[in-house]
């Protein structure tokens, strides 16, 4: 499993809203330049299960599930490639039945089924974002944030009495 320190910087129900900053992990990536879905600078900001009830301000140990993470990686990078290989050997070989050009039967089904690898791809993608299985999780505060002020119309903690 993969562990990440972030700052909680907002709450929504039963999520949080954590900053963290890129790391030597992120360094390391390919697509470090061309992640969109975390922004583009050196912090990141995106949503977190949040079952530790972490509060803003809160320094939070967050948990990426690293099966997840290489199911994720396959689906999107060896998947489609696999389809194109099998579509490519798939339109060559029935090509000289139809009376097509062997190439222009691989290269068609090949990339007939790459689309149809991305559709996939973009379907399960709506039907992930439904679920919470691929999103990361708090699973400790590491340290506090600072407390809340007091609220306006309170004095020093105690209520304030506006019908004396």
């Amino acid at each position: 499993m993969a562990k990440e320190t972030a700052i909680v910087v907002g709450l929504s129900g039963e999520y949080a809203l954590v900053r963290t900053e890129r790391t030597a992990g992120c360094a390391a990536c390919s697509e470090r330049n061309l992640c969109n879905s975390l922004g583009g600078g050196k912090d990141m900001t995106f949503p977190a299960l949040n079952p530790a009830g972490a509060k803003q301000g809160d320094t939070v140990l967050l948990d990426f599930k690293s099966l997840r993470l290489l199911q994720l990686s396959f689906l999107l990078y060896i998947f489609p490639i696999m389809v194109l290989v099998a579509g490519a050997a798939i339109g060559d070989s029935i090509a000289p039945a139809y009376g097509i050009d062997r190439s222009a039967g691989a290269a068609g089904l090949g990339f007939a089924a790459f689309f149809i690898a991305i559709g996939v791809i973009l379907l399960l993608e709506r039907k992930a974002k439904q679920t919470d299985k691929y999103k990361p999780v708090i699973v400790a505060v590491k340290k506090p944030g600072p407390p809340s002020p007091p609220p306006e119309d309170c004095e020093y903690g105690k209520p304030h009495n506006r019908h004396a």
